[in-house]
C-alpha cells in the first residue's frame, strides 16, 4: 500500500471515482489517499497527476491500530 496525493481538485474527483471502481481505496486526512501499487497504472493511463507520499505519513496511534494482529 502507498499514499498518494492529487494534484489539483479535478484531478481527485476523476482519481477518486477511478479509484473506487477498479479496486480498494482507502482515504486519510488531509487529501491523501492510500491505494494497492498496481493501481497507479490505472492513474497514469488516464492522465491523472498525483505524487507518492512518503510512508511516514500515519502517527504512531494509528501504525499500532493498523498492525496486523499474530495469533499464537
Amino acid at each position: 500500500m502507498i499514499a498518494i496525493k492529487f494534484k489539483s481538485y479535478d484531478d481527485e474527483v476523476k482519481g477518486y471515482y477511478l479509484l473506487a471502481l477498479k479496486g480498494t481505496v482507502r482515504g486519510l486526512r488531509n487529501g491523501l489517499y492510500e491505494i494497492n501499487d498496481f493501481m497507479l497504472k490505472y492513474l497514469d493511463d488516464e492522465k491523472i497527476s498525483y505524487e507518492i507520499v512518503k510512508k511516514d505519513i500515519l502517527s504512531e496511534a494509528e501504525k499500532v491500530r493498523n498492525t496486523p494482529a499474530i495469533a499464537i
